[in-house]
């Protein structure tokens, strides 16, 4: 895919202001302009000897942060991939949000640098507001939204592509719309708003100046 210099440039002014606007809000923050920049300021931020919690995040194994990981030998807990009972899955989940970094993406951020998640089961808001660990944040420029309501609207719209990779007929997916469901089958039942970096708990996060995850 051609991305026209013009719109790397606006990329990278969107992308800059959002940094200064996380800075603002106690956030460690960057822009970089490609997954693959991203990827080689994952592995300097990370030391090869920590342990890496990832939650369910296209974001970053897209980029090949997961792969490139375990192979320079850092310790992975996931519970993605692999044949996992229920226990061993929540197991895992404690497991990543306990490691020395919890690496993740967001469903939104907005241009005032709040950060927006939305999640079915909770372990992934949890972990981003709780934890002892470095919460390390990849967010790919399509993730940005103009305001908290906009922000709060495509994290709820990126339910429906997850439904489908999970093979999970919500609402959502048949309607192709949120319709704010109420039932068993609803992924949309705990939204974390970061409005500021939560206190006692260092956080990085990394604005890439591509479109990544969705």
């Amino acid at each position: 895919m051609i991305i026209h210099e013009n719109v790397v440039q606006a990329n990278e002014i969107i992308g800059n202001d959002a940094v200064k606007a996380l800075k603002r809000r106690g956030f460690e923050a960057e822009y970089v302009p490609t997954g693959a920049d991203a990827l080689k300021r994952i592995l300097e931020i990370i030391p090869a000897d920590a342990s890496v919690g990832i939650p369910g995040t296209i974001t970053v194994r897209d980029i090949g942060a997961l792969d490139a990981l375990k192979e320079r030998g850092n310790v992975i807990y996931q519970h993605w991939g692999g044949d996992m009972t229920s226990a061993e899955t929540r197991a895992a989940r404690f497991k990543e949000n306990n490691a020395d970094v919890f690496l993740t993406s967001a469903n939104a951020l907005t241009r005032d640098g709040q950060i927006i998640n939305i999640d079915g089961t909770g372990n992934r808001v949890a972990g981003m507001a709780w934890g002892n660990g470095l919460v390390l944040f990849v967010i790919g420029i399509n993730k940005l939204a103009f305001n908290l309501e906009d922000g709060i609207k495509r994290a709820q719209a990126a339910t429906i592509p997850n439904a489908i990779r999970q093979h999970v007929e919500t609402a959502c997916v048949k309607a192709g719309h949120c319709v704010n469901c109420l039932n068993d089958e609803s992924m949309c039942r705990a939204i974390l708003i970061l409005n500021q970096a939560v206190k006692g708990r260092k956080y990085h996060v990394i604005v890439v100046g591509e479109n990544l995850g969705y």
